[in-house]
C-alpha cells in the first residue's frame, strides 16, 4: 500500500467541509455534548496535513528542515492528543444527575490517556532526536525511541492505547456511533496485524477517513448518549 504527500493533503481537504457541517449542525441543534465528536474530522484534517509536510520534507530535494517538527507536532496527535479527546468525547456524551460508577471510569480512561499520552509525547518535544521519519514499503514509520520501551511490550502497549481510546465510544446507546468505534477496532486490529512497519501513520489514516461518518453519526435518530 502506497501513501504520498497527496493523499495526506486530499484526506485533509475533504475533512474540512465534513467538520464544518458537523460543528454547524451541533450548534442549530443546540447539543453542545456532541461538540467534541463534530470537531475530530477538523482535527484529523490538521494531523493529516502535517502529515502531507512530512511526506514534502522527506521527498528529494524537500525542505528536510520541516520534518522534525512536522513529525513532532503529528505524533502529538497521535501519541497525545486522541488518547484524551476520545474519553473526554464520551463524558460529554455522559450526562447524567447524579454521575456513576460509568462516569467515573470514563474519567479514569481521560486520566489515563492524559498521563500515557504525556509519557509518549513529552520526552519527543524535549529531544527531537528521538524521532526519525523513514518511508518503509510506501508508508511513513516514524521511528521513535520510547521511554516505555524497556519496560512495556509493543503488543500490551498498543492493546492499552487502543481500549483507551476505543472503549468509551462503545458505551453509546447510538448504533451509530458504536459502529464507529467497532470499526475503529477493526481498523487498529488490520493496521496493527497488516502494517505494524508504519502503525502510527496507517492507523491514523485509516481513523481519518472514517472520521467523515461522523456527520451522519451525529444525526442519528437515536440518542448519541451513553447507556445509562
Amino acid at each position: 500500500m502506497c501513501f504520498s504527500s497527496s493523499a495526506s493533503f486530499v484526506v485533509a481537504a475533504a475533512l474540512l467541509p465534513v467538520g464544518v457541517a458537523s460543528v454547524r449542525y451541533c450548534r442549530q441543534a443546540q447539543r453542545s455534548d456532541l461538540l467534541p465528536l463534530a470537531l475530530s474530522p477538523l482535527f484529523f484534517s490538521v494531523q493529516q496535513a502535517l502529515e502531507g509536510v512530512v511526506w514534502l520534507g522527506l521527498a528529494p530535494g524537500g525542505a528536510a528542515a520541516l520534518v522534525r517538527p512536522a513529525a513532532l507536532a503529528y505524533l502529538f496527535f497521535a501519541y497525545a492528543f486522541w488518547l484524551a479527546w476520545f474519553p473526554w468525547c464520551a463524558l460529554r456524551l455522559n450526562q447524567q444527575p447524579r454521575p456513576g460508577l460509568r462516569h467515573r471510569l470514563l474519567q479514569i480512561a481521560l486520566v489515563l490517556g492524559l498521563l500515557v499520552g504525556a509519557g509518549l509525547w513529552l520526552p519527543l518535544l524535549l529531544d527531537g532526536a528521538l524521532i526519525e521519519p523513514v518511508v518503509v514499503n510506501g508508508s511513513l514509520n516514524y521511528t521513535t525511541t520510547l521511554l516505555a520501551d524497556r519496560w512495556i511490550s509493543l503488543g500490551f502497549g498498543s492493546t492499552l492505547y487502543g481500549m483507551v481510546i476505543i472503549a468509551p465510544l462503545l458505551l453509546s446507546r447510538s448504533g451509530r456511533l458504536r459502529g464507529f468505534a467497532g470499526s475503529l477496532l477493526v481498523l487498529f486490529l488490520l493496521s496493527h496485524l497488516s502494517f505494524s512497519y508504519a502503525f502510527t501513520s496507517v492507523w491514523c489514516l485509516f481513523s481519518a477517513l472514517l472520521s467523515g461518518s461522523l456527520y451522519w453519526i451525529l444525526r442519528d435518530p437515536e440518542p448519541v448518549v451513553l447507556v445509562a
